[in-house]
């Protein structure tokens, strides 16, 4: 047999190359046994979790409106000076004025109506009230209503959210062009809001 033919041979009988990784661990090694299963560890578990708590938003702010009640806000709301009897939020140019809980048995539909008449008497121009306020139920299971509202300079939006014997009375206020992030925002911060537990 020629020695072309030999090394031939030879080629197609050798083992395959080992891996690189084998060959670095060492083959049946239990320490690279461990290696493998920490960087699996690394990747299954430790990577994820970082990742999610990196991603993750931050938890809400709980923020106290007086009377014991409470709303969540995010970080992009901050808390302006406070007034007797009321909380204010403003996020850009946005405003959120909430009034600490006073006692009252009307309904929010009701209610909601005297809210409008304020902003009527107090609005300058034409003013556009939404056709109909809208009922929802706050997080905590209260009653509420909403109702947009907007002259030529602002646009705003008002709610009543009572427990049947507690009210409380926010008032967005905002520029137009801002209008419709905030009062998604503003909606989220009144659902959250909590009364506290009346006495037994």
């Amino acid at each position: 047999m020629s020695s072309g033919a030999s090394s031939a041979a030879g080629a197609a009988t050798a083992e395959p190359p080992e891996p690189l990784a084998l060959r670095l661990i060492g083959r049946g090694s239990l320490a690279g046994a461990a290696i493998v299963m920490a960087i699996a560890l690394v990747y299954a578990v430790i990577v994820p979790a970082v990742a999610d708590s990196v991603s993750a938003p931050a938890p809400p702010r709980i923020v106290e409106i007086g009377g014991g009640a409470t709303v969540s806000v995010t970080d992009d709301w901050s808390v302006a000076a406070a007034s007797p009897g009321v909380t204010t939020l403003t996020q850009g140019g946005a405003s959120l004025v909430i009034t600490v809980p006073h006692e009252s048995d009307l309904h929010p539909a009701q209610a909601i109506d005297g809210v409008i008449d304020e902003w009527l008497s107090a609005g300058q121009g034409e003013i556009a009230v939404a056709p109909s306020p809208r009922a929802f139920t706050t997080d905590a299971g209260d009653d509420a209503v909403t109702v947009a509202l907007q002259d030529p300079l602002r646009s705003g939006q008002a709610w009543v959210v009572s427990d049947g014997s507690r009210q409380v009375v926010a008032l967005l206020t905002t520029p137009q062009a801002g209008w419709e992030a905030a009062s998604a925002s503003a909606q989220t911060v009144i659902r959250s809001l909590e009364l506290p537990a009346e006495p037994s």
